[in-house]
């Protein structure tokens, strides 16, 4: 039986211990004795990504709002914590309760990337459950998968028992129904499988079987046949599943605020689904078709609510193409009269050059610059033709310059390699594009700007109008690499990046594959494959030995496909017809555009066939919002600032985080607090707060004290209240006091610094009794006279502290005088003594001493 308990013994063997604590603000914690069906929302990638992920985080708050269900998370484990959890022989646990992954009752894989595949079988083997899904007892957990690569599910559908094709709101409740009633009857998994297969979205891969068919050197999966040779009832093909209230679908504001930086560490509202531009290169436009938008005044009122309840800085307004939703500019206006009185910044997610307006420009940029990407995709208006990019080369420097204006001096161009019918002179043409940007921005802002351009090469993705074209040739691919850095190195404000060549081939492999890659992924696994998707973890040596060991040439996979042959991800329908995308394709190559769904309803897609009636347009009323307080101006050193102090205390798991997030944990604290902390000025103002020196990772601090400025006075004892009930796990208000206006900052009050170690603790008893063998020398000592005799043996520095045990004999203490120069280290002192590596965990900063203070 596994002791959650035992997890915490781990955490100070690994780099980052934060990412598997949770406690986080706003998570979920059940019991589990309460609820019919327990779900694992997994995640093949480490914590900073997934909890960027924005399905995972609706899922998460939909399936909790049910009584009868138990949402918790679980992260792919970075090398160092899966080898700490082999060698003690633990399962991978979820963060909330710590509950082994096979003690789930399902597990829900979020698929959006095929170089996370080798982390779904670590995830698997480390929690205990049978990797191939043909071999899987009942007892073991119903494994399944959603996201973008479920559409073509096959190089991993030996390992899963079903997967959700589409949105899953509707879909996966009703899966966990259907599974907890068949599983109250006594149902065994092949006919809860075959039960599955009856709802509309799910694809189950054990009633298919997947051959050779036609001209297509590939593998294609059709439903089994009984044993008279009659086809199988299995759906074919698998239609997915749509959202078709999605403009008033409830959208989660209490979303679990971490306490290590995620990748996006903000509010991210979503305003639409799908997309209606129909770049021909983008998967996307498919598998999210149709386009729906969201009520604009369920987006102000959200994003709000959730800054609010969250204590983000920033939030995003997020779609496939953000420029296409048609209250964008209204919906950006109201935010901002809220959110810039709160010192809140609001970005845009994939913002088209052509919907960057002036006036959008001047909103965004009203408390702070976020980023600016400039997606090209091609270097020239043919190429971009050819693609169906509604975008010229004119678009792009209105774009850039109306940044420039508003006061962006990085910009980021992003393009890709490889695309059908591209040229020596289109590849020209990117480099022309960025110098051209260059000059615009001198020009516009006096000064150099510097321009990050990101490359990445074309990949023939399923389920595009490009599905049945070859991937360019690595060597041609490398070429065209190598000619851009070669043609810009001059340029040094212009910084090219390329995307590793050898992932992009092995994503085009999986992206295009059959079921014959689940034993190349396997072998690889067992190679060693991890964390692909990471340049400095890849190593593709591994994947080509599995291929040879397979027996399967990747090749098959990258060349061109007959446009009559049968694909391997037929059976998974998206709305979009095969013969849409064929005529697509054709004009692709005669370079002819097709409008996009805001231009034409034409339905030749057939994308909106599964919608009868949608919700297409709302009152333009409904996005106005009553203009806030003026802003608050940044508080300098005037008779209206009040400073504060507040004693605090950073006990348990909260202390594996790092100085960093623990005080991105405080602010986000004061924030939800609603505490109005004063703010310095600038393009990136910050919160006006001064900490004492930083807490090592995994020391607690008993007595930490932080100051804070604000314009006006505080009501001390509903704040402190107010900071009580907005504190994380692990992170306890003890004191907040007013300052006398003459009291000096905390750096200059701060005279000593208080350090205890339990020397009951298991690693310090263990090396002191090592020490006090009876075949040492310090056999016999008392504890005082054993650590006064090691500190004089110990090379220590000029600055080591004054070293004591208490009157109890079963605490040593370390006293240190502060010195702004350099912060105390009692790990090193505690190393020095004891040899303890890694001694930070054991150690507690009990308290302070500062200079005494008149408080007001």
């Amino acid at each position: 039986m596994f002791d959650p308990k035992a997890a915490e013994r781990l955490f100070p063997l690994i780099e980052k211990p934060g990412r598997y604590t949770g406690g986080e603000w706003n998570s979920v914690r059940k019991d589990p004795a309460r609820v019919r069906v327990s779900v694992a929302l997994a995640f093949p990638d480490v914590y900073e990504i997934g909890m960027s992920y924005l399905g995972q985080k609706i899922l998460y708050d939909l399936l909790n709002a049910r009584p009868s269900f138990r949402a918790e998370r679980v992260f792919a484990p970075w090398p160092d914590m899966e080898e700490a959890l082999r060698a003690s022989g633990s399962p991978l646990f979820s963060l909330e309760s710590r509950t082994p992954l096979s003690a789930f009752d399902v597990v829900g894989f979020s698929l959006l990337y095929e170089l996370n595949y080798s982390n779904i079988l670590t995830m698997l083997d480390l929690g205990g459950i049978t990797l191939w899904a043909s071999d899987r007892p009942d007892e073991d957990p119903l494994v399944i998968a959603g996201g973008p690569a479920v559409f073509n599910p096959e190089p991993v559908a030996d390992f899963f028992d079903a997967f959700v094709a589409g949105d899953g709101e509707e879909a996966f409740p009703e899966i966990l129904d259907l599974w907890a009633c068949l599983k109250s009857r006594g149902a065994r998994r092949p006919e809860i499988l075959r039960a599955l297969s009856g709802l509309r979205g799910v694809y189950v891969p054990s009633l298919y079987e997947a051959g050779p068919a036609g001209p297509s050197p590939l593998r294609i999966a059709r439903p089994r046949r009984g044993p008279d040779g009659s086809r199988g009832d299995a759906p074919y093909p698998v239609e997915k599943r749509v959202l078709t209230s999605f403009a008033r679908s409830p959208f989660p504001t209490d979303i679990v605020v971490p306490n290590v930086e995620s990748v996006f560490d903000r509010v991210s509202v979503e305003v639409a689904r799908g997309c209606p531009q129909k770049c021909r290169f983008c998967q996307a436009t498919s598998l999210y078709a149709p386009y729906r938008v969201k009520n604009p005044e369920a987006v102000v009122e959200t994003a709000l609510r959730s800054v609010a309840r969250t204590g983000y800085e920033d939030a995003s307004l997020f779609s496939l193409s953000v420029s296409d939703y048609p209250y964008l500019t209204e919906t950006v206006r109201a935010l901002m009269s809220e959110l810039e009185p709160r010192r809140a910044s609001l970005s845009l997610s994939s913002l088209r050059p052509k919907g960057l307006s002036a006036e959008i420009a001047d909103e965004i940029t009203k408390v702070r610059k976020t980023g600016f990407t400039l997606v090209a995709e091609a270097g020239t208006d043919r190429l971009r033709r050819v693609i169906n990019k509604d975008l010229t080369e004119q678009d792009l420097l209105d774009a850039a310059a109306n940044a420039f204006r508003g006061g962006w001096r990085l910009l980021k161009l992003y393009v890709m390699i490889g695309l059908p019918t591209e040229t020596w002179e289109d590849v020209e043409a990117i480099a022309q594009l960025a110098e051209r940007l260059t000059f615009l921005g001198r020009e516009t802002t006096g000064g150099a700007p510097q321009i990050n351009l990101s490359v990445s090469s074309f990949i023939p993705k399923p389920h595009t109008p490009f599905q049945w074209v070859a991937m360019d040739a690595p060597e041609t691919l490398r070429d065209k690499q190598r000619f851009l850095k070669d043609r810009l190195y001059k340029r040094r404000n212009v910084k090219v990046k390329t995307h590793p060549l050898d992932n992009s081939l092995l994503e085009a492999v999986f992206s295009r594959g059959d079921r014959r890659l689940a034993g190349v992924l396997l072998r690889a696994w067992k190679f060693g494959a991890r964390f692909d998707s990471w340049g400095d973890r890849f190593r593709f040596e591994l994947w080509q030995r599995a291929f040879e060991a397979e027996d399967v040439d990747p090749a098959a996979y990258l060349s061109a496909l007959d446009l009559d042959a049968e694909l391997p991800w037929d059976h998974m329908a998206t709305g979009m017809t095969k013969a849409f995308l064929r005529r697509e394709y054709e004009r692709a190559m005669a370079a002819e555009p097709t409008p996009s769904c805001l231009e034409a309803s034409c339905g030749a897609c057939r994308g909106c066939a599964f919608l009868k009636d949608m919700e297409k347009s709302f009152s333009a009323g409904l996005c106005r919002s009553e203009s806030a307080a003026p802003p608050e101006k940044p508080a300098g050193d005037g008779e209206d600032v009040r400073r504060y102090e507040v004693a605090y205390a950073k006990e348990g798991l909260i202390r594996f985080i790092g100085h960093n997030d623990l005080v991105h944990t405080i602010q986000r604290t004061f924030r939800r607090a609603g505490i109005p902390v004063a703010y310095s000025e600038g393009f990136h103002p910050k919160m006006r707060m001064s900490f004492l020196p930083p807490l090592a990772l995994g020391m607690e601090g008993r007595d930490e004290r932080l100051e804070f400025k604000t314009r006006g006075s505080l009501n001390v004892a509903a704040s402190l209240e107010a900071l009580i009930s907005c504190a994380p796990e692990g992170l306890r208000f003890l004191r907040l006091e007013l300052l006398n206006k003459e009291t000096p900052p905390l750096s200059r009050r701060l005279r000593r610094l208080i350090y205890g170690i339990d020397l009951s603790a298991p690693p310090v008893r263990e090396a002191v009794n090592a020490l006090l063998g009876e075949k040492s020398p310090e056999a016999g000592l008392r504890p005082e006279e054993f650590f006064r005799r090691k500190a004089g043996e110990a090379n220590f520095p000029p600055d080591s502290p004054k070293i004591e045990v208490d009157a109890s004999g079963n605490r040593l203490v370390l006293t240190y005088d502060f010195n702004p120069q350099k912060a105390p280290r009692p790990q090193d002192a505690l190393s020095a003594l004891l040899g303890i590596s890694d001694s930070a965990y054991v150690i507690v900063r009990d308290s302070v001493v500062l200079d005494p203070v008149r408080f007001n």
